[in-house]
């Protein structure tokens, strides 16, 4: 029998009546779990201590939190097994023991959550579990920034750093999946008009707060992937965006930016990126520049740079000197000096590696750079046109791309080489791979190229030695798909013939530059320059034969006009075809001769003939 309780019995009755008013507010201020606690909760916990330590007694104290569900009509069975463990996990937390504190705070945000899915009474419970899944994300974030506590939950898991199979799921990904439940509960919640047009209305307004807070914990452990779901299920049965308020709005359309951004979906994350910054406050510097980090970046790659006004903002205070240099290295066209500026070990190349951005920056905006060393090159080198010419005479202007060639080995011997590894400054000595950017040989088949003649018995030995499982295996199929057993390690493909040499194992092995008229790196400016026509980003034509590039239709606008477009006009003329954002749900839009406010048109029947009446 349970002894004298006064506090804990005030506290009770408190929540009991909370419950009764439907005072979720109220009731998550009740509900208290970050220490430091108020004197009457530690006098509550001692009462706990004293009456409520054993099992027996914790099935009388769920028998007092049962009390707290109305009767009439109601199967709530999930809040007083809630209210049980909180009084429990304040009677047993030991803020010392972080690990056994995320358990315990887990199990609680679990029963919570499982509270907050009754269809009548759990939106009370929705102020809670927002509070408790903030707190659990602060707490599993501190965790995993200690890896010697993560080593010992691993083990007493049962797993170790040799399971190399098992995909480890650290602290701050098992709360979002804690988390992504919560958000679950509040997106399928039919309380209120479904649809586009029904504004959010019971747990339904906590789909952005869950939202939020989930993609956050999945950006924190580098799980994006987990998130494409979330996006996806809310594309198809969320209210629109601007229903919620505007510190929802902007932080949900800052981590879809970001999202978009990571899966190369550069156009819509712009988009989704420079609303968040346009919504944000003014005066919430901090935000803004965290939205702005992201937003120069996806602009740079869609090739429109930050304006110096821009980069003078508040906001923007640290951000010129990240990335000014690599604006202008995009405008000068040095490609080797592009490289090294990215390169992983660089002082620049840190704090776009912090943020994510780094190969991302690398991977699409080279493209760029090689447009500008070829618009510069035409400028310097190019054919423009005879303006005396008549209009239906005299060739397109043109460009050789001899000259390319020529001013990509001038800009390999302006940089000095590294000693330390492969420089771009020295690809065009390379005997195999590219002429144009360095990259250090495959170690498979490091001395191939320099090995002895083949038919050399020496030099046959040796090639078998290395490449026998190739060569003579012990086995093969025969064309009919019978295994034939090779067992005395005759070559498959016969005795190698004395005019062959160690090429044709080479797989670096280049054609003879003179068999075909072009040169390694010939070849490799012809690549680029498909590449950005194929993109759009270059205009006009290639010819092999005598190799130009040629601009035609020039004559309106201009060969540099034509011939080299600018690229954001260009990227955003394809993409404004499909300007919607995945994960971003708008009010549906007006039809064309509908009037803008909702409701059915009148339309008057009168005098309409009878179907069939001529």
């Amino acid at each position: 029998m349970a002894g004298h309780t006064p506090v804990l019995d005030q506290f009770l009755s408190s929540v009991a009546e909370l419950v009764q008013n439907r005072d979720g507010a109220k009731l998550q201020d009740f509900l208290q779990i970050e220490p430091p606690l108020s004197e009457i909760y530690q006098r509550m916990i001692e009462e706990l201590r004293q009456q409520h330590a054993t099992p027996q007694s914790e099935t009388a104290l769920l028998q007092r939190c049962e009390a707290l569900v109305p009767r009439k009509g109601s199967s709530w069975t999930a809040f007083p097994t809630f209210v049980k463990l909180y009084l429990t996990f304040l009677r047993d937390v030991n803020v010392e023991n972080l690990l056994d504190t995320y358990n315990l705070l887990k199990a609680l945000l679990n029963q919570c959550v499982l509270a907050l899915g009754d269809s009548q009474m759990g939106v009370i419970v929705l102020p809670t579990v927002l509070y408790l899944s903030k707190v659990l994300a602060k707490l599993a974030m501190g965790l995993d920034r200690r890896p010697e506590l993560i080593a010992h939950i691993l083990r007493m898991e049962g797993h170790t750093d040799r399971d190399e199979n098992i995909e480890k799921v650290t602290l701050v990904e098992q709360s979002a999946n804690v988390v992504r439940e919560a958000f679950i509960k509040c997106l399928t919640d039919r309380t209120g008009n479904p649809g586009p047009q029904g504004k959010p209305e019971g747990k339904r307004i906590g789909i952005y707060l869950m939202a939020n807070l989930c993609l956050k914990l999945l950006f924190q452990c580098g799980k994006l992937r987990n998130a494409e779901q979330m996006f996806a299920s809310i594309s198809a049965q969320s209210p629109p965006l601007t229903f919620f308020p505007a510190s929802q709005r902007v932080t949900y359309l800052y981590y879809l930016g970001r999202y978009l951004f990571s899966n190369t979906l550069f156009y819509p994350a712009q988009i989704a990126l420079q609303a968040a910054y346009d919504q944000c406050h003014r005066q919430a510097l901090s935000q803004r520049h965290l939205i702005l980090s992201y937003l120069i970046p996806c602009n740079i790659i869609l090739g429109r740079f930050p304006s110096r006004a821009l980069l003078l903002r508040p906001e923007a205070q640290g951000l010129t000197e990240r990335f000014e240099p690599l604006c202008r290295l995009i405008a000068r066209g040095d490609y080797i000096a592009f490289r090294q500026h990215l390169s992983i070990g660089s002082p620049a190349a840190e704090w776009f590696a912090r943020k994510g951005i780094l190969l991302t920056l690398r991977n699409r905006c080279e493209i760029l750079v090689w447009r500008s060393f070829a618009r510069k090159v035409f400028i310097q080198g190019g054919f423009h046109g005879d303006p005396q010419a008549q209009a239906q005479r005299g060739p397109p202007p043109f460009l050789y791309l001899q000259k390319l060639v020529v001013a990509t080995l001038w800009l390999q011997s302006q940089h000095a080489p590294s000693n330390e590894s492969p420089s771009d400054a020295t690809a065009a000595f390379n005997s195999y791979g590219s002429q144009i950017v360095a990259e250090p040989a495959d170690p498979d088949f490091s001395g191939l190229s320099d090995s002895p003649a083949v038919g050399n018995p020496d030099a046959d030995h040796e090639l078998l030695v290395k490449y026998g499982d190739y060569l003579a295996p012990d086995g093969l199929f025969d064309d009919r798909g019978y295994w034939h057993e090779n067992t005395h390690g005759n070559l498959v493909n016969g005795v190698p013939e004395a005019e062959d040499d160690d090429r044709q194992l080479d797989p670096y092995g280049q054609p003879d530059p003179e068999a075909n008229g072009a040169s390694p790196v010939m070849r490799e400016i012809e690549s680029i320059l498909a590449s950005l026509l194929t993109q759009g980003l270059m205009r006009g034509y290639l010819t092999h034969r005598n190799p130009r590039f040629a601009i035609p239709g020039a004559r309106l606008r201009g060969a540099l006009p034509t011939g080299f477009p600018n690229v954001w006009h260009t990227i955003s003329a394809h993409e404004q075809e499909d300007d919607s954002v995945p994960g971003w749900v708008q009010p549906p839009k007006p039809s064309l001769g509908a009037p803008a406010l909702a409701g059915g048109r009148v339309v008057n029947l009168q005098g309409a003939r009878p179907v069939g009446v001529q």
